[in-house]
């Protein structure tokens, strides 16, 4: 094991009204497996301790690195009276000793040593030992968690620190996610990791800037708190202040994340998966309950159960504090789980994000990797509903429909030009993206007896067989009548269709979406139907959805302007996400979810190693 000198962490401190978390925790189960193999623990001391409404912190586990040894006093701090007096003038602005007494303050800056480092000096790194309090005077430092697999994560650190100091912060940002910022004046930092010697870092603390600090080592802070029983009875105050408002904080919140659900249905048992299913919808109920209920049934015998209780509310950094007591959570295609609510979500003990979808482009997975939770997907429910929803919007698009049956309503019969389409047959149809169900719309397509072109960064074998040809992503754009976006939304594909590639298009084209919002950018869009670039187009996602779709807002104001001109645009067929929903589809859904939360809490199935795992491997 490494060993580190001092210790770095944010004072601890949790200020009734002010909204602010405090959250040094017991962090067992999965997020630790990792740090066990190392033979690390985190964060003994402190059970987590929130309050309402702001995302946490991870306080009271970063600290200072072996580099420490080759520091010197900051040349600008004196020795003597004026030194202690600074000491002393800082201790008594921290909260842990503000009610201090007068022996204990001074016994402490006696053996308080300042120190001035510069930017992108590392205090140290995950999995080092911690032996040492720092106290803020001046300056941020950054605590990261490596986002990397296991078996190159001590390679990782060890290259860490042969990067020049000037260019760690950069590098740090590409390999790991930040947790927060500690800044500030006398925040007290270490102090819960060092009344017992062993204790690890959870986290790496770097500055960000210059930083002035106090340093008191861990050795000489425990000799001087057991020195007199007073002192170590005022530690002991200072510590069930700061506790006693958070947990009665994390306890009203629990209570609260539990309205509504039903009573008596905890468990101790330990083969029992607790899930929490945000955006529950009808369907999503009706379908999960009795499934779940005949699964229950049908591995009684081997003590096995999930239990599922579900709430309307989307997953964001508010609602995330529901997941308190639950194993995993259940997400759908608009649930936030950024890496904000991935570290809440960690605190609380959630070891595993179920998507019932295909899509994860809202959950940050470098974050999910940092934090150990296991994210798994529903691959392919239903590729045919997708494929021919597409080829519905198709139709709709190009024949009308949906202006041929709101005239037919209002009793009028008439033909005229607005009301005439194309046909497919004989046009040039391009697909980007040729996964399954990229394939399946080809083959669909190819029944029309259009000629099919296609990009995908890899060519799909079966596509070929098909008839279909690939191009380049020029090609595609310049030479389509018809194109259906199919990708999945990723950095590479965000606003495919932009300003620049309306440039590319053929005029008169239509544009089928099926697939994420993300793909188009509706601004250039709405330019594209202005001008006649795009003749029409069939959307069943919007890039902005996550505010208004699978909600019901025909009593309120739609207030997205992008989307309002949608709405009222009748080149524009709009359906709210609903390529997926038929019946095969839903039932695909309920069975892989509950497969996949049975490969991860049953079969111990994590991480990279769960079958519909959607962490991207890391490249070199």
């Amino acid at each position: 094991m490494k060993h580190a000198t001092f210790a770095v962490v944010r004072d601890l401190r949790s200020v009734v009204g002010r909204q602010r978390f405090v959250s040094c925790a017991t962090v067992g189960g999965r997020r630790v497996d990792g740090l066990n193999s190392s033979k690390t623990r985190i964060c003994p001391h402190l059970k987590p301790v929130f309050s309402t409404g702001i995302r946490q912190s991870y306080h009271a586990s970063a600290y200072l690195s072996s580099e420490m040894n080759s520091l010197k006093p900051s040349s600008k701090m004196t020795s003597g009276a004026q030194h202690f007096e600074k000491a002393v003038d800082l201790l008594k602005e921290a909260s842990y000793f503000a009610n201090a007494p007068d022996g204990l303050i001074s016994e402490l800056a006696a053996i308080m040593t300042p120190i001035h480092v510069e930017d992108g000096h590392i205090f140290i790194e995950e999995g080092e030992e911690i032996r040492g309090i720092l106290v803020l005077e001046d300056g941020t430092v950054t605590r990261t968690k490596l986002s990397v697999d296991e078996s190159p994560a001590n390679e990782s650190r060890n290259t860490l620190r042969e990067v020049p100091a000037k260019e760690r912060n950069s590098t740090m940002q590409d390999s790991s996610v930040l947790i927060d910022t500690i800044s500030g004046r006398a925040q007290v930092t270490g102090l819960l990791h060092n009344f017992k010697a062993g204790a690890v870092a959870y986290a790496t603390v770097s500055a960000k800037g210059s930083v002035k600090a106090w340093l008191i080592e861990g050795e000489k802070f425990r000799e001087v708190i057991t020195k007199e029983p007073a002192y170590a009875l005022e530690m002991m105050s200072a510590l069930s202040r700061e506790l006693r408002v958070g947990t009665k904080s994390l306890q009203a919140l629990v209570r609260h994340s539990k309205a509504g659900h039903r009573e008596g249905n905890a468990t101790t048992e330990p083969k029992v998966c607790k899930v929490l299913c945000y955006d529950a919808t009808s369907w999503t109920i009706e379908g999960f309950q009795p499934a779940i209920k005949e699964f229950n049934k049908q591995h009684k015998e081997e003590g096995i159960s999930i239990e599922m209780e579900f709430t309307t509310e989307r997953l964001s950094e508010h609602s995330a504090i529901f997941a308190a007591g639950y194993n995993a959570v259940c997400l759908f295609v608009n649930d936030t789980a950024n890496s904000n609510v991935i570290q809440t979500l960690s605190l609380l003990g959630v070891r595993m994000i179920a998507m019932r979808c295909a899509g994860f482009d809202r959950v940050d997975t470098k974050a999910a990797r940092a934090f150990g939770l296991t994210v798994a997907r529903v691959p392919a429910y239903s590729p045919y509903a997708v494929a021919e929803m597409g080829i519905a919007l198709l139709m709709s698009v190009n024949r009308k429909i949906h202006r041929a049956t709101s005239r037919v309503r209002m009793a009028n019969f008439t033909l005229d030009a607005g009301l005439m389409g194309v046909d497919i047959h004989g046009k040039t149809v391009g697909v980007m993206g040729t996964g399954k169900i990229g394939a399946i719309l080809c083959s669909i397509l190819r029944g029309f007896g259009a000629n099919v072109i296609c990009y995908d960064v890899s060519e799909n074998p079966e596509v070929l067989e098909k008839g279909a040809i690939y191009v380049s992503k020029e090609e595609i754009l310049s030479q389509s009548d018809i194109l259906f976006l199919m990708m999945p939304l990723l950095p590479p594909t965000k606003h495919t269709i932009n300003f620049e590639t309306l440039k590319l298009l053929k005029k008169g084209l239509i544009l089928i979406n099926t697939s994420r919002g993300g793909l188009i950018d509706t601004k250039a869009l709405l330019k594209g139907l202005q001008d006649g670039t795009i003749a029409g187009v069939g959307l069943d996602v919007y890039e902005n959805e996550q505010d208004y779709f699978f909600q019901d807002w025909s009593a309120k104001t739609v207030t997205d302007a992008d989307l309002v001109a949608l709405l009222g645009n009748n080149k524009v067929v709009l359906t709210a996400h609903q390529a997926f929903f038929t019946q095969e589809a839903v039932d695909k859904i309920v069975e892989e979810t509950v497969q996949n939360l049975t490969d991860f809490y049953h079969a111990n199935k994590t991480g990279r190693h769960h079958p519909n795992n959607c962490i991207p491997a890391l490249t070199n």
